[in-house]
């Protein structure tokens, strides 16, 4: 059975608790994908898996490279 999705507001609020970013930050995340895994568009709202998680692509390429792949 796949994870039902969850509005982007609502995986931030469970995330980072009392200091959810900001709508236009969340946004910037899903644009520069770093938010994974990639958060949908429905109508006007994003939606993600309850399991995603906050990547920073810069970092993820440093730690990918250092590993050897």
């Amino acid at each position: 059975m796949a994870a039902q999705l969850i509005p982007v507001r609502t995986w931030a609020e469970g995330m980072f608790g009392e200091r959810v970013p900001h709508a236009n930050t969340l946004l910037n995340w899903i644009k520069n994908g770093k938010i994974r895994p990639l958060p949908r568009k429905v109508g006007r709202q994003y939606f993600c898996r309850p399991d995603a998680e906050y990547v920073d692509p810069r970092v993820d390429r440093i730690e990918r490279m250092s590993r050897g792949r």
